[in-house]
């Protein structure tokens, strides 16, 4: 499954690869220099990303099955 998140104003989250592991200087649904994406970003399903719904932290736009 994949989500597609959306960044949220005045929160920065690290963004996580495949394996879980914090991506150094990216934050999620941000681009390199920090701007969030207009479109949000697609990220694999991770209790990463999930917790920081719960929280805050960032925006969950919609959830993909994977084929």
């Amino acid at each position: 499954m994949t989500l597609l998140i959306q960044a949220v104003e005045g929160r920065l989250f690290s963004l996580v690869d495949a394996r879980g592991v914090a991506v150094r200087g990216r934050f999620a649904a941000r681009d390199r220099s920090g701007v969030a994406m207009p479109s949000g970003e697609l990220v694999r399903d991770h209790s990463h990303y999930r917790r920081a719904i719960l929280r805050g932290d960032i925006t969950l736009v919609a959830e993909q099955e994977h084929s």
